[in-house]
């Protein structure tokens, strides 16, 4: 068993780091909107999610025919936009605001990787605490209760995060083929810790299982190296689409959705 103290991130190496990753990029060009070249389907629901599944591309002054329960997001360069059924919508035919959609996805994207985020409860008034789950920081941490593919964009960047960090916690990582475990801990009020590179080499299809303390499960993360960082948002939200790192395409879409809907335009 390896048993590893891995260093507290850094705010100042993080964003180093990531930049490296190219996600500097990203916010650069891909929050400005000028790296999309069209609209992208990410992520599809209802009756029609086979007409629209993810990845789809579609250029300005497509219709978009909807039936009653479809809900259809689409990234194009003005954010996202949340189609809701029944209906038919023609892209790109209306100038829309996408400053409250960049503020968020700058602070995602250029997340300082701190310690010192919210704690995920909120106080009541003279109630008690009210308790709200945190959100993921940043689209290239790995969060320790979500498994599946994960898409590594700089394996000296990778990052475990933990949604409850009240506490101090550790967590197992367990390489399933040989049953080696490497241990990470983290302080009370932390949320971050490097990936211990050394004891837990990473690659292209590397499988680990991650059992947190604090976490009612285990689960399995298998690793998709991604062969150059995204440039811009489109190039990262068709690499996660591509290669099957669905929990990083959600967190993606849910930073990206300012919860609107486009259906006044239906016709």
């Amino acid at each position: 068993m390896h048993s590893v103290e891995c260093k507290t991130a850094k705010s100042g190496k993080l964003v180093r780091n990531m930049g490296k990753a190219a996600l500097g990029a990203i916010l650069l060009i891909g929050v400005s909107g000028a790296a999309v070249a069209q609209n992208m389907v990410v992520r599809s629901t209802g009756p029609s999610a086979k007409s629209y599944p993810a990845g789809k591309k579609l250029a300005n002054g497509t219709k978009v025919t909807l039936k009653d329960l479809d809900r259809v997001t689409i990234l194009g360069k003005g954010g996202t936009r949340v189609l809701k059924g029944p209906g038919t919508f023609s892209l790109g035919n209306r100038a829309r605001t996408q400053s409250s959609s960049s503020t968020r996805l700058a602070s995602f994207i250029n997340n300082r990787g701190s310690s010192r985020a919210r704690t995920g409860a909120v106080r009541s008034a003279g109630v008690g605490v009210t308790s709200v789950a945190p959100k993921n920081p940043n689209l290239w941490f790995l969060d320790v209760t979500k498994g599946g593919k994960f898409c590594v964009a700089d394996a000296e960047a990778l990052v475990l995060w933990r949604p409850d960090y009240t506490g101090s916690a550790t967590a197992s990582i367990v390489e399933p083929a040989n049953g080696t475990v490497t241990e990470v801990a983290w302080r009370k009020g932390n949320p971050l810790k490097r990936w211990p590179r050394a004891e837990a080499p990473l690659e292209n299809g590397a499988s680990y299982r991650l059992i947190g303390s604090n976490v009612d499960k285990s689960v399995e993360v298998n690793f998709v190296m991604l062969n150059e960082a995204p440039q811009n948002l489109d190039d990262a939200a068709a690499a996660l689409i591509a290669n099957g790192c669905q929990s990083q395409l959600d967190l993606l879409v849910e930073t990206l959705d300012d919860g609107s809907s486009d259906d006044q335009d239906a016709s």
